[in-house]
């Protein structure tokens, strides 16, 4: 079971980033920013595995895409989740790529998530169901630490094109494997797994990530 979901999450990765774009596009050249990030593989409940090395940021069809930070989390009651940050000079809605995966999708009221003990944060929420199994999607989009919503990102994306100025634009995502009536028992999950994340991570990179 637990090899058939790696795979499930890595295609839908790959899809994430594919259907982006589908032709190929001048690479796009970020900050780096993921590379530098300190994010545990371990908390007191979690461990982790790194899965991104396994997505092919080199093929030109990725051109948008810096960087990916994408693992696999699983605690110590049998439960898991994918972790993912994609760095990049565009964003799409992830309905996009489990739809074109043959999912059908529930969009949920908003998820205040709270970050580092303190602020709140309010994420996007997706019920992406196939055969009675599916995946609870908590996303939301950080630019330059601040959290923005789609409307936004495109007017920031196309400020910062016009003058060829960088910024540091992150998408961050949760996929955790859920029937349809566990959802509330998916949610409190996230919010559990994002407390105690965010709260570990240096506060100047926690700040591109969750926001200021």
């Amino acid at each position: 079971m637990q090899k058939t979901r790696l795979a499930v999450v890595i295609t839908l990765v790959a899809a994430t980033l594919a259907i982006s774009f589908l032709a190929p596009k001048v690479k796009y050249k970020s900050t780096d920013f993921l590379s530098r990030i300190n994010v545990p593989f371990w908390l007191e409940d979690w461990q982790s595995r790194d899965i991104s090395y396994q997505l092919d940021l080199d093929d030109p069809t990725y051109g948008f895409a810096g960087n990916v930070f994408a693992r696999l989390y699983n605690n110590r009651y049998g439960e898991n989740l994918a972790f993912l940050i994609l760095d990049a000079g565009n964003f799409h809605n992830p309905k996009v790529c489990f739809g074109a995966s043959g999912y059908t999708m529930k969009e949920l009221p908003d998820l205040e998530l709270t970050v580092a003990g303190n602020r709140r944060l309010e994420a996007k929420t997706i019920y992406a169901g196939k055969g009675g199994e599916g995946y609870l999607l908590v996303y939301w989009i950080c630019i330059n630490k601040e959290v923005v919503d789609w409307t936004k990102q495109k007017a920031i994306q196309l400020w910062y094109s016009m003058f060829n100025k960088k910024k540091v634009g992150l998408m961050a995502r949760l996929d955790i494997p859920s029937s349809e009536d566990n959802i509330n028992g998916s949610l409190k999950l996230a919010r559990e797994f994002i407390e105690d994340i965010s709260g570990r991570i240096p506060q100047e990179e926690s700040a591109y990530i969750f926001g200021k």
